[in-house]
């Protein structure tokens, strides 16, 4: 093997140390300036690689004069690739243009792919994401033409950060997710593994980004690649500080340099107990930019702050801090509207804001005030997608003016496209559970007469009607459910909505609610219009899945999935656009990766985002496979599902009545109560607008 030859397969390993060693001793033994331009190439590479743009160019400058043909169409791909991390993407991606065509024409479809990536990134920095998307897709075929999976793996995984900077977090998650499976060497690229993080991250799983981010950090230091460790240290530090673990947050924190780090170690401090000088730190943070971690900081220390302008989290913080310093309930109610106005209230500062009105309404015993701060509608998207993918990008570039600009101009087009919110559900009776300091409280609201109630822990006594129902003893469940009814407050008869309900908990099993309408967390009134259509699917494994899907099918027509059509892709073809979707298959309840087993594999929630128009109603004959609200999430009225162990051979009879009263005009909910009471049923619950 020729030094050349050796030099480019430890670059393809991902060891550039040895790669830029080994380049070095060929630049020294090079016999002529053309011989010493092809190390130049691979050593401006490996410098690009490591972060030293500098270092890239002079090795560049110096290999050019040199160079010809489709060597210097490599150049210029490098010129190109330079041009992405140190000018207008833009500028970047025009120059590309021009390699792609020339490489094409010499047939080098290694530095396609190269050049392909490069405008790619180059496209999804200028915000031409469907462009962006198109290059990484192309790139990714030619690898794979070639063999290079692991390289077109990664293709994949970029195809993720467009999906993210688009705001599609299912199909970011999707995507890395299967370039990990395509065998995507996080050995090599661990900048792979801080993406995947940032996502995870941001769909609230900071154990699970903590978990990837620990071997990336390990990674990114082995492989020398400079550029992204210490913004993947300081994101494992802000992981650890919102996990509660304090020490590590400050030891990772103590590794980057910079104010902004120095006001997370300094937060990790005052979490146990210490009590650092923090006004020197907070205001360097403030005279570089970082206002956020500033006023974080500031309101650790117990420091006042003084915010008027600035990002909407940054006011959101603001407001946390006059809540907290509020003296009278009047005071921090308005200073939480003000806050949660800005920020999703199922994250922090978002989650303070609604327990600080929420315990002022306790204490007050305001029943109504309680069910009106105990609710967590996530905000819905921006209305504008090019300008919230161009706020994405602002963010994690920390250009904080431009982030203030696009704010309030997207706060100006939500106001001018905001939906009228639908009328209230006129439900006779509503049933809030809250939870709030380590205690239980109910709000009912019986004839529009609202009542506040405290409650005493139920897991235990759920956890026993649990196991009595799924073991099917019925002395044992009506011991169970009457002791659990005993603690609940009246709610009457009739149809009923219930939120915040305990997990699991079989409410056809309570006496009090045998044979009602209930619906779990429903929030608009269901359409009274009878279903149309139909997508019957069945999995693999479930005795009597196929038997009850063809029945449903051949009484109410549609399409069906059986055996080897039942694929992940077939049914959500199927599901797409129709009204009534139901599904027997084994399910699995595990978070994120909560799934149905089907034909090739598991339908996960991320996998619903594909869905151009959701069913209107989804019947779920499985074992809880965790997906009810994921449906929801992503449009569905209502949801049919089971939170026990479902007996198979006893399903069809109830989901066959279930489907003939839907049919009949009935509302889910009301369908399901019905088909209860008939066939003894206890196990399923309607979630939605019933």
């Amino acid at each position: 093997m020729t030094l050349h030859a050796e030099c480019l397969e430890q670059v393809e390993l991902g060891r550039l140390p040895a790669a830029r060693k080994l380049a070095l001793r060929g630049l020294r033994q090079a016999a002529d300036a053309r011989e010493g331009a092809g190390f130049r190439l691979v050593l401006a590479w490996i410098e690009l690689d490591r972060g030293r743009p500098a270092a890239s160019a002079e090795h560049l400058d110096a290999a050019v004069p040199h160079l010809t043909g489709n060597d210097l169409a490599r150049a210029r791909c490098l010129r190109g690739l330079h041009l992405c991390q140190t000018a207008d993407p833009r500028l970047a991606a025009a120059h590309l243009t021009g390699v792609v065509r020339d490489l094409k024409r010499y047939g080098d479809a290694r530095w396609l792919a190269n050049a392909l990536i490069g405008r790619g990134i180059a496209r999804a920095h200028s915000l031409r994401l469907a462009g962006a998307d198109a290059d990484f897709t192309s790139a990714r075929t030619t690898l794979l033409g070639i063999g290079e999976p692991d390289r077109a793996a990664m293709c994949l995984h970029n195809r993720g950060f467009v999906a993210k900077l688009a705001g599609d977090l299912p199909t970011a998650l999707r995507h890395y997710e299967q370039a990990a499976q395509d065998g995507l060497a996080t050995t090599r690229r661990p900048e792979a593994l801080v993406d995947r993080a940032e996502a995870l991250l941001a769909a609230g799983l900071v154990r699970e980004a903590r978990t990837v981010l620990a071997p990336a950090i390990t990674l990114l230091d082995r492989c020398d690649r400079g550029s992204r460790l210490p913004d993947a240290v300081l994101l494992a530090a802000r992981c650890a500080l919102a996990d509660n673990d304090f020490h590590q947050a400050r030891a990772l924190a103590d590794r980057v340099p910079g104010c902004a780090a120095r006001a997370v170690s300094l937060r990790a401090r005052l979490a146990t107990g210490e009590h650092p000088a923090v006004r020197r730190t907070a205001a360097e943070c403030d005279r570089r930019g970082a206002h956020e971690d500033a006023a974080e900081l500031r309101l650790a220390a117990g420091v006042p702050l003084d915010v008027r302008r600035g990002t909407s989290r940054l006011r959101a913080l603001g407001a946390l801090d006059t809540a907290r310093r509020a003296t009278t309930r009047r005071r921090a109610a308005a200073a939480c509207r003000a806050g949660l106005a800005l920020s999703d209230p199922t994250t922090w500062p978002g989650t303070e804001l609604r327990g600080i009105a929420l315990g002022h309404a306790l204490a007050n015993g305001d029943a109504r005030s309680v069910l009106r701060w105990s609710r967590t509608a996530v905000p819905g998207a921006a209305p504008a997608s090019a300008r919230s993918a161009e706020l994405r990008l602002a963010r994690a570039g920390d250009d904080h003016r431009r982030v203030v600009a696009l704010e309030r101009e997207i706060r100006r087009l939500a106001v001018a496209t905001r939906p009228t919110p639908p009328a209230p559900t006129s439900a006779t009776t509503r049933l809030a559970f809250v939870r709030h300091g380590g205690d239980l409280h109910a709000v009912t609201a019986v004839a529009n007469r609202f009542r506040l109630h405290r409650v005493s822990p139920l897991d235990d006594h759920v956890d026993a009607l649990r196991l009595a129902v799924e073991a099917d003893r019925p002395a044992a469940v009506a011991h169970a459910a009457g002791a659990l009814e005993a603690l609940l407050p009246p709610t009457g008869d009739g149809p009923i909505t219930i939120t915040g309900s305990p997990p699991g908990l079989p409410w056809a099993a309570l006496p009090s609610y045998r044979g009602r309408a209930i619906s779990l967390d429903g929030a608009v009134p269901p359409n009274p219009r009878p279903p149309r259509g139909g997508a019957w699917i069945a999995g693999p494994a479930l005795v009597h899945a196929t038997r009850e899907v063809a029945a449903l099918h051949r009484l109410h027509g549609g399409v069906i999935r059986t055996g080897r059509s039942a694929t992940v892709d077939g049914a959500l073809r199927a599901m797409d656009g129709t009204d009534v979707v139901h599904v027997a298959a084994h399910g699995r309840s595990r978070g994120l990766f909560s799934a149905l087993q089907l034909a090739d594999g598991e339908l996960h929630e991320h996998d619903l985002g594909r869905l151009r128009r959701p069913p209107r109603i989804v019947v779920l004959s499985a074992c809880d496979s965790g997906l009810a609200a994921a449906f929801l999430r992503h449009g569905a009225e209502a949801v049919i599902a089971c939170a026990l162990a479902v007996p198979d051979d006893r399903t069809p009879a109830l989901m066959a009545t279930v489907h003939a009263g839907l049919r009949t005009g009935l509302d889910a909910a009301g369908a399901l109560a019905r088909a209860q009471v008939a066939h003894d049923d206890r196990a399923f619950t309607c979630f939605g607008s019933g």
